[in-house]
């Protein structure tokens, strides 16, 4: 079975870390790989074309891009994740052979963005799909848009549902071996490597949050005022690096909410405003303790991250509280209780610690295999190869379904 997924290359060599879209669209092909299907991306930008040797910042060879326009005849199975047609694209598609289905693979968090773009005009318009054979979501915006897609896309109810998570730490070692593949030992070039280095003092400890401040769902005023909460139980720190802050300190109003904070007055100063990095980078250079916040949207890859490289991570993500130092919701209280853990007794546990991480992060790799299986009978029945009984309740405990 031929499998298409799009996306959308505005530039040559794009980094892979300015959204997590072009990741979610190659961790889903390396998934479907696994399980024999001849699965490629396929590009709907206009800005970049085939051949793409040199264009991207991937294996082309592991990771096959087509323009769409070259593979659309033979592709059975179009998985719209990166970019979106029109209904009259997707019958157009559809008009050589009615045996092809088309999936709507859905990654944001589509009734907060519409919630916002319609009070506030961000963006100049949308639309929703009438043609689709299936609707897809990533598990953590369940809450929110299960129903809201099914009513604007026009699905039936079993054709709208959380898929299981894909995740993989492919990019995350590739990147990182520029720290280890020099011709002198890191200690030596004083280079410090990304990943969690036990040892330092408190009072020599950088905390960070990666949090886009874009909307609500992932804003780092709690993991501000839980550092606030923690200094004013005497804890020590060195910095707060708050990514993606380069314009919002710049906010007049957002200094009026933060200026009697004894963190925003410290001296020496303790915020420090970043724009966005390439997160390896900040994770070698800024990062000793990931703090991250986020409102209906528990599960995001700054989170498996930090805990692939065994940094402690103080979070309220409730579908992997069973990794880091989880607090519950909007109480600062408890996460500036669990920040105070993981900066005094984090070194004394750190093996049981990478062990629950290890753990937690393979539900989200083809190491699950039945999380592969899974996604196999989610394929055949939309293909109308099998009719698999298949639950519609997600289970974050396995990425599985109930």
């Amino acid at each position: 079975m031929n499998i298409g997924i799009t996306i959308s290359l505005l530039e040559e060599n794009e980094s892979l870390w300015t959204n997590g879209i072009k990741l979610n669209a190659i961790y889903l092909q390396k998934t479907l790989t696994e399980l024999g299907y001849n699965v490629y991306l396929l590009n709907v930008g206009g800005d970049v074309q085939s051949p793409y040797h040199g264009k991207v910042v991937w294996d082309e060879k592991m990771f096959p891009i087509y323009n769409y326009v070259e593979k659309e005849k033979e592709t059975d199975l179009l998985i719209m994740l990166g970019a979106t047609f029109p209904d009259t694209d997707i019958l157009k598609f559809k008009a050589n052979d009615k045996r092809k289905k088309v999936i709507k693979y859905i990654c944001g968090n589509n009734y907060f963005n519409d919630a916002l773009s319609s009070m506030f005009k961000r963006s100049p318009e949308t639309g929703y799909n009438q043609e689709l054979d299936e609707v897809w979501f990533v598990p953590q915006q369940d809450v929110l848009n299960r129903e809201y897609y099914r009513i604007l896309h026009n699905v039936p109810a079993d054709k709208v549902r959380p898929v299981p998570f894909v995740w993989d730490p492919i990019f995350l070692d590739a990147i990182s071996a520029k720290y280890t593949t020099l011709d002198t030992e890191p200690a030596e070039a004083n280079i410090v490597l990304p990943i969690y280095i036990p040892g330092k003092s408190n009072k020599e400890k950088q905390l960070i949050c990666f949090e886009p401040n874009m909307d609500v769902q992932k804003f780092h005023m709690i993991n501000l005022l839980i550092a606030e909460d923690y200094m004013r139980m005497g804890g020590e720190f060195k910095k707060l690096n708050i990514m993606c802050g380069k314009e919002i300190i710049k906010n007049n109003y957002y200094i009026s909410v933060i200026k009697n904070t004894r963190i925003f007055n410290a001296d020496p100063i303790k915020l420090n405003y970043l724009p966005r990095l390439v997160a390896v980078d900040a994770f070698a250079q800024l990062t000793d303790v990931v703090l991250a916040h986020q409102h209906q949207n528990p599960l995001n890859y700054s989170y498996l991250d930090a805990l692939y490289l065994q940094f402690p991570l103080v979070h309220n993500a409730s579908m992997i509280k069973d990794a880091g130092y989880y607090y519950e919701g909007n109480s600062i209280g408890s996460g500036a209780r669990q920040l105070k853990q993981a900066m005094d007794n984090h070194d004394n546990n750190i093996e049981e610690y990478n062990e629950r991480s290890q753990s937690v992060l393979t539900r989200y790799t083809a190491y699950n295999e039945e999380m592969l299986e899974t996604y196999q009978m989610l394929i055949e029945n939309t293909m109308g190869i099998k009719d698999h009984i298949i639950g519609t309740a997600y289970d974050w405990k396995t990425n599985l379904y109930k």
